[in-house]
């Protein structure tokens, strides 16, 4: 089964309804953002002139009871909970939440003005993202195989277009990669399925379905 991640993003999980599943899907399938990013020569990874400000909307990931943004965040500019039933929205203070941008783990530590349960709710973080970028592939089954990674349309080799820990489940560009305005997919197993995440990949749809179609019959061959 796969589970897409939509980078204009959606982290698409085991959720408790279908109502719940589809409001969420129809609030959060979009991930990215406002960019302030500058343009970098795709010759050399250099600093953008500005920081890459995005965001990301998530919920608890059922593979493995956390909240995490993938995407790593060198900063955290704010958190909001969102009742996706309800709409109705509590940003949290800095001392609700805490972050941990090498596992891109986010804890929250809801107020009592907040009258649902975590896993009730959907989390809007908007922060400055690593460059070049770097995810981590919450809830991995690290036994079904690597994960496919394809930036820009094409299928990317390890070692040269990214540095890939088995690990920490980390995975770290080679490359100039802007996750907020350039084209990338990044797919992985879960015991509960399997997730893609993704950004501006219109350009280059019919390769990414190529790439990942490719991808699911290695990891369901694996898996046998």
């Amino acid at each position: 089964m796969r589970k897409d991640v939509f980078f204009k993003l959606t982290l698409i999980h085991s959720f408790q309804s279908a109502a719940f599943a589809a409001l969420l899907f129809c609030a959060f399938a979009l991930f990215s953002c406002k960019s302030t990013a500058q343009a970098v020569d795709e010759a050399e990874t250099v600093p953008p002139k500005e920081p890459i400000i995005t965001y990301v909307n998530t919920t608890v990931n059922k593979a493995d009871g956390k909240i995490s943004t993938i995407l790593a965040f060198n900063s955290i500019k704010e958190v909001t909970a969102i009742h996706p039933i309800s709409r109705v929205r509590y940003p949290l203070s800095e001392n609700e939440y805490k972050y941990d941008s090498n596992s891109t783990e986010l804890q929250v530590f809801l107020p009592k003005n907040v009258p649902f349960k975590i896993n009730d709710l959907a989390f809007h973080i908007v922060g400055e993202a690593a460059y070049p970028g770097v995810f981590v592939l919450a809830g991995i089954d690290k036994g079904r195989g690597e994960p496919g990674v394809f930036f820009d349309g094409k299928k990317s080799v390890e070692g040269t277009d990214y540095d890939y820990d088995k690990s920490s489940a980390r995975i770290t560009s080679l490359v100039p990669l802007d996750v907020d305005k350039d084209s990338f997919e990044i797919c992985w197993a879960t015991k509960n399925g399997e997730v893609t995440f993704s950004n501006n990949t219109q350009k280059y749809r019919d390769a990414y379905i190529k790439f990942y179609n490719e991808w699911s019959r290695a990891v369901h061959m694996r898996g046998e």
